[in-house]
């Protein structure tokens, strides 16, 4: 983790992000694969399949709107944007019938703004998923301990509850990531439920409603089928993965708490070829294991649910 001035936040994605050997051969890598990718007959067929593709990002640092931009302007010509509740609904209904986008961002950052400002020159609404304890939050002190010990960063400043409010006035979504973004399957189960309830509780209160919920870190083993129990107990509506994948016409019952929303990392600096690899590579696996959970987890989840 780099880091910074004491006393101030970064505002560059350079800030945040250290090159090393092994992710210059990463980078690399991805590269040889997408340009490989892209010479295929597959390339361009599975980039205009039917299906729904969620991607993700964190921020949108001051060296980073530009790029931000160019990937908006590139996705927009070949795929559908939606906004994220938009998207859930086609797929419970089995209701995908062309290649469709929905974006959101986690952790609640404030350059979230910046964001929202170029997706509202296309008309891309995003879904903003927020960690309750630091919207609002002004003391370096604690933002400085919070971003080290919880998301590995230098200190990056959060939205406030205004600024929340003027995402949703412009067509934006909010969801939650916890509270303090914990890694929900070291907790005890009451001590994630807890997590997850005082955050639904906490945007309840704020803005009035919450659907949606993404779990910090994201993959499977950061979590467990007795908390994903707990979202739909509190009241959320879906709940996200950071697991790669896609989602297409084939829908298991169509009930949301059997749903697990596969999600696809973005980062924003790479090429846009890096993007479309991983998109493309999605959509080539793409099926029906995409939209449920890990094997075990169904009968947890549903338990008593109704």
């Amino acid at each position: 983790m780099k880091k910074i001035d004491n006393g101030q936040y970064a505002i560059k994605y350079s800030q945040i992000h250290s090159t090393s050997i092994r992710g210059a051969l990463k980078h690399i890598a991805i590269s040889g694969l997408a340009n490989y990718y892209r010479l295929s007959s597959q390339f361009s067929k599975c980039l205009s399949k039917n299906r729904i593709q969620f991607l993700y990002m964190h921020h949108i640092f001051e060296d980073e709107k530009k790029p931000f931009r160019k990937l908006i302007q590139a996705l927009i010509k070949s795929h559908n944007f939606i906004s994220y509740s938009e998207a859930i609904s086609r797929i419970l209904t089995g209701n995908i019938d062309k290649p469709y986008i929905a974006v959101s961002f986690d952790d609640g950052f404030k350059n979230s703004m910046a964001a929202a400002d170029i997706m509202d020159e296309f008309g891309v609404k995003a879904c903003f998923f927020l960690c309750g304890s630091m919207i609002g939050q002004t003391s370096y002190s604690k933002i400085e301990e919070f971003c080290r010990l919880r998301l590995y960063k230098p200190p990056i400043e959060f939205l406030s509850w205004d600024e929340v409010e003027k995402l949703l006035h412009r067509g934006h979504e909010i969801g939650s990531h916890t509270m303090n973004h914990v890694e929900l399957a070291k907790l005890s189960v009451e001590e994630g439920k807890q997590e997850i309830i005082s955050s639904f509780e906490l945007i309840m209160r704020r803005i009035g409603y919450v659907k949606h919920f993404s779990w910090p870190l994201g993959r499977f083993f950061h979590f467990t089928p007795y908390m994903a129990k707990s979202v739909f107990e509190a009241g959320f509506e879906s709940c996200s993965s950071a697991e790669r994948g896609c989602h297409i016409n084939q829908i298991a019952e169509g009930k949301s708490e059997l749903l697990c929303i596969r999600r696809d990392l973005v980062v924003v600096k790479a090429p846009i070829d890096h993007t479309l690899y991983f998109m493309a590579r999605s959509s080539r696996t793409a099926s029906i294991n995409n939209n449920q959970w890990p094997e075990g987890w169904r009968e947890i989840i549903q338990g008593d649910l109704k």
